[in-house]
């Protein structure tokens, strides 16, 4: 048998772990990172990731703060945020950078941003700073940040120097040189087909779209009827383009036209598709 004083110190010191463990599981655990946003819509292949842990995206995800995404070469993303919806066009490589000040940095590629409510989530490229509020395309090739503002007005900077950029306008911003001066934005395509009067296709079943128009490039765009989210997109340099749809049900394409600076102008009006199985 153990001394008595030696029985009451163990005796205590078991007491003492056992309100231990119990304080210790009683301590709630770390709330989660509030999501910066959601991945609506996921087409082909996207990742997402802190930078080195890339794992495939996931239609409904959340976005934190930290996050990049990239789109593989035939891939389309939308992310929408409570304020503001942003949709990352295919080969694209964007980050949302922990730090004081939230903000999204455009790699490669294309994004086209609307923010109706307020201002967007400032957009910075190697090259330019973006910001403002309505409708916004902006693309970064090799070193040229390329912007379209085709609704609302935004305000650009390189290198210290802020230019403004009123709806229908457009400007180059070139890797150690400020804005070119805004340009009018090339019209957009004429004579679509089909158009108004929709055609009946089947699921897969390949389709002709053409239109009007002498543009260096166009931007096509397929979306369902009664809603705004981009389901397919081309870049072209002819005016027509053969597209399988494998969804049944209507939806609507238009196409904008690119000019030689590769600046993206104001889109078309509609034309219908309807796929019926």
């Amino acid at each position: 048998m153990f001394p008595s004083g030696l029985a009451m110190a163990t005796g205590a010191l078991g007491l003492r772990l056992v309100l231990v463990a119990g304080v210790a599981k009683a301590v709630p655990p770390a709330p989660a990172a509030a999501a910066l946003a959601r991945l609506s819509y996921v087409e082909r292949k996207v990742e997402q990731g802190p930078p080195g842990s890339w794992r495939e995206a996931r239609e409904g995800g959340a976005l934190q703060v930290g996050d990049q995404l990239r789109t593989a070469q035939d891939a389309l993303l939308r992310v929408d945020f409570s304020w503001m919806a942003m949709t990352v066009s295919a080969s694209s490589v964007i980050r949302f950078p922990e730090g004081p000040f939230l903000q999204t940095i455009l790699d490669q590629g294309r994004v086209a941003l609307l923010a109706e409510r307020r201002e967007m989530l400032k957009l910075l490229t190697d090259e330019a700073e973006v910001r403002g509020r309505g409708s916004v395309i902006v693309r970064r090739r090799d070193k040229d940040t390329l912007v379209s503002s085709l609704a609302g007005r935004f305000y650009v900077e390189g290198t210290g120097r802020a230019l403004d950029v009123p709806a229908g306008s457009g400007t180059i911003v070139r890797a150690g040189q400020p804005p070119t001066a805004a340009v009018a934005l090339p019209a957009p395509p004429e004579e679509l087909a089909p158009g108004g009067d929709p055609v009946f296709v089947a699921p897969g079943e390949l389709l002709h779209l053409r239109w009007k128009g002498r543009a260096a490039s166009y931007h096509v765009e397929l979306l369902a009827v009664g809603s705004e989210t981009v389901l397919l997109e081309r870049d072209v340099t002819v005016p027509e383009l053969e597209l399988a749809i494998r969804w049944p049900g209507a939806f609507r394409w238009r196409v904008a036209s690119r000019d030689a600076g590769g600046l993206e102008g104001l889109p078309s009006g509609f034309g219908l598709i309807c796929v019926d199985q």
